[in-house]
């Protein structure tokens, strides 16, 4: 009778443990994972396999939207129909690094500047500093009126030092994106316009021959940060553009 009564028990015990986010809300268990997947894909696929509640709420286009994909290859040569199928559904709903790589990759390899520009301009629209640093350079090295916009836009990545993402570790990324990539020469010949009297008195021109600036020093005048900044991103498009390592 006794053991009768402990089987009982665990068997209560065992289905509440079961069900028990069947009685939480369908929109905060999506959020919940949103935020599981925005720090691991691992983790998700972990939460998935907890519960049928985590799996259903794990289908939701919320979560591809916020997911990470930082491990996943931004050139998958090769790369499995699920995988295709899962990098795909995260550009569908809005996901800012896919974004970003798509416009990356079109913008400068497949000879598609209107739409990886797009594609550039939607993920920062979304936050995403590196797509910030790309929309900038390229407005920048656009001259004209653009390039106000450009230098506006790059000025405005000093607020993410609160992130803990510096401007380096943003330009390193990007650089080591573009060495998996197969650079158009059409693209890897653009650079800003050459300087002009921008209407301040300002001491940059120390600037001319040295190589990138450290975060420190960015208290000079935006213009002429921005110009140098552009400057040097553009030698390293020309770099693997030519083959030139």
């Amino acid at each position: 009778m006794v053991n009768r009564k402990k089987n009982m028990t665990k068997g209560r015990r065992k289905t509440s443990r079961h069900e028990f986010f069947k009685y939480f809300p369908k929109d905060l268990l999506t959020e919940v994972l949103a935020r599981v997947a925005s720090a691991s894909i691992s983790d998700l696929f972990t939460a998935k396999l907890s519960c049928k509640e985590f799996l259903e709420a794990a289908s939701e286009n919320y979560i591809f939207e916020h997911i990470t994909i930082e491990k996943l290859p931004v050139i998958p040569w090769r790369i499995s129909h699920g995988a295709s199928s899962f990098l795909a559904r995260c550009k569908e709903n809005g996901n800012p690094e896919a974004l970003f790589r798509q416009g990356m990759v079109e913008f400068f390899s497949s000879n598609k500047p209107e739409s990886g520009f797009q594609h550039l301009k939607n993920a920062a629209r979304k936050g995403h500093v590196e797509a910030i640093y790309t929309c900038g350079v390229i407005l920048v090295c656009h001259g004209g009126q653009f390039k106000q916009e450009g230098i506006e836009l790059l000025s405005s990545l000093k607020n993410y030092k609160s992130r803990h993402r510096t401007i380096k570790e943003c330009r390193d990324k990007i650089k080591e994106i573009l060495q998996s990539m197969w650079i158009d020469r059409r693209e890897a010949g653009i650079g800003p316009e050459e300087p002009k009297s921008h209407g301040r008195t300002c001491n940059c021109s120390k600037f001319n021959k040295r190589g990138w600036i450290d975060e420190e020093e960015y208290t000079t005048c935006d213009y002429c940060v921005w110009d140098h900044e552009a400057t040097l991103f553009c030698k390293i498009l020309r770099a693997r553009g030519f083959g030139i390592s």
